[in-house]
């Protein structure tokens, strides 16, 4: 058992080493500096309708776990799921599979691997919560640390173990390590977090923030006669509240049960990476590619192999497309979509020609720019995935040819998708929702491209871009409504944010091309 245990230990400290020194981890610290300093001026804020907790440590502690949880538990997520991926990419997982390390072990120690990575985080939060306390004074009452830590730890510890073993589990498991589960954890994270409030008892409470929910919101009512249900976690950058009516809280009284499932919720959560060793097909190519090799029996010669049968060739769509550069960054984009995917992208097209406008401007078109998510990735990053930067960089045009020919390639696809809003839109007179969809159409993939270059790698985009679709178009965020579904977008902003990804981009390539 020792031995099982210092395994673990050394390859989650080893993963731990190398994730600390990458850019994804300092800029994921960057979004937990800004949640922190948020908190000092109102941008970040927990209300029980236009009333907020005193400043003392029971409330920071308590507010800040529940940020921590509500966002750094979406956002976390992304930053550590690749493990065996990158394991798989730079050899060091076949290394592993010739060792005595078990599978069980191996997702054990990767799971501790992000759980010390998101605490590390967390223990960034809590840091600027101090902070605050010494700053605003403590509330007048002193600094409790134990009343102050003991949110983050009896709630965010279970919380992010959960969250790190759900991590482990999408990298074995088959259908859930590439680019569509970046986008599945959104809709996953969002299904969590509404049976956590939404929990009949804080038991079955999966984040452990409904008894914190709950106790501040008791408080409220008693002191202040404040609804209840009016419970809400606020991000406003750059528009700070107007000063809030004021209650005290003094913390959860936190019961042995409570404790108890806790205690049960983080069990659960180690289950959960062990299960996760199940579909792991640690590092054999065999599996990994699932393929069977049925043995050919003894004494038995093997029969010929009978020539296939002629098989109709169906038609593609990439062979009706023109064969210059443009076309063939096109076709390369749609490379990998299979029959069924091109099926269901018809699909959305003729619901937005079919569809009643409204209707297929707040929700057509909405699905219809998020279902080519995995293609418009591979724009910008796909030659550094894939080995051929150098034979790219090397070719002539490879700043003026190329990288617009693969942006225009972006923009076709990107049209063609909401072709049926768009001309609706213009056929309408509708010029305001039709300068809004053409900004999109040019938007879409000039992020893509930059994000791309930047990153030299699909990963960023899939996550911002699936970010920005889900707080912007698909909740009806005004402000971030880069495709106007809601009837009010902004699209001189989004032009303008297109040129400005363009222009990132072509520094960034001229930068490739000088080194």
């Amino acid at each position: 058992m020792s031995r099982r245990l210092e395994a673990i230990a050394a390859l989650a400290w080893a993963d731990v080493l190398e994730r600390v020194r990458r850019y994804s981890f300092l800029i994921t610290l960057g979004l937990v500096l800004w949640l922190g300093a948020g908190t000092f001026d109102g941008t970040v804020s927990v209300n029980i309708g236009d009333a907020q907790g005193t400043i003392n440590a029971a409330w920071v502690g308590g507010m800040m776990t529940i940020v921590a949880i509500s966002f750094l538990s979406l956002i976390g997520f992304w930053i550590v799921k690749n493990a065996v991926d990158r394991d798989e990419r730079t050899g060091v997982g076949p290394i592993l599979a010739t060792t005595p390390l078990s599978r069980v072990e191996y997702t054990i120690g990767k799971a501790a691997s992000h759980f010390l990575v998101l605490e590390a985080m967390v223990a960034i939060l809590a840091l600027c919560g101090i902070t605050l306390l010494l700053v605003q004074g403590g509330g007048g009452g002193g600094f409790d640390l134990l009343t102050f830590l003991a949110p983050f730890v009896i709630c965010g510890v279970p919380a992010f173990a959960l969250t790190a073993a759900l991590a482990i589990l999408f990298e074995t498991t088959p259908g859930l390590r590439g680019g569509a589960a970046n986008a599945l954890w959104m809709f996953a994270w969002s299904g969590l977090l509404v049976a956590s409030i939404s929990a009949k008892t804080p038991l079955l409470d999966p984040w452990g923030i409904l008894i914190i929910q709950k106790s501040m919101a008791a408080a409220a009512q008693a002191q202040l006669g404040v609804d209840p249900s009016h419970f809400s976690v606020q991000m406003n950058p750059g528009m700070a509240r107007a000063t809030p009516v004021r209650f005290l809280w003094t913390g959860v009284a936190w019961t042995p049960l409570f404790l108890a499932s806790r205690l049960a919720w983080l069990l659960f959560a180690v289950g959960v990476a062990a299960l996760a060793a199940v579909p792991f097909h640690r590092f054999d190519p065999a599996r990994r590619r699932m393929r069977i090799a049925l043995p050919k029996r003894a004494g038995r010669a093997a029969a010929p192999a009978a020539k296939p049968a002629a098989r109709r060739a169906w038609p593609s769509p990439l062979d009706g497309l023109p064969r210059g550069i443009i076309g063939s960054e096109l076709r390369l984009l749609l490379r990998g979509a299979n029959r069924w995917w091109a099926l269901a992208a018809l699909g959305l097209i003729i619901a937005g020609w079919v569809a009643p406008l409204p209707a297929a401007r707040s929700g057509v078109l909405i699905a219809a720019w998020i279902w080519p998510l995995l293609v418009w990735s591979q724009l910008g990053g796909r030659d550094a995935r894939f080995g051929t930067e150098a034979f790219v960089l090397s070719a002539p045009g490879a700043l003026t040819r190329q990288l617009p020919a693969a942006w225009i390639a972006g923009v076709l696809l990107t049209a063609a998708m909401g072709s049926g809003v768009g001309v609706r839109l213009a056929m309408s007179a509708d010029w305001s929702g039709f300068a809004a969809w053409a900004a999109a159409v040019l938007f879409i993939p000039a992020l893509a491209l930059v994000l791309g270059l930047l990153s030299r790698g699909n990963k960023l985009f899939e996550v911002f871009y699936t970010v920005l679709w889900y707080i912007g178009p698909a909740n009806r965020t005004p402000p971030l409504d880069f495709m106007g579904a809601t009837g009010a977008g902004h699209p001189p902003v989004w032009f303008a944010a297109t040129a400005a990804c363009l222009l990132v981009a072509f520094a960034v390539r001229a930068r490739q091309l000088r080194g």
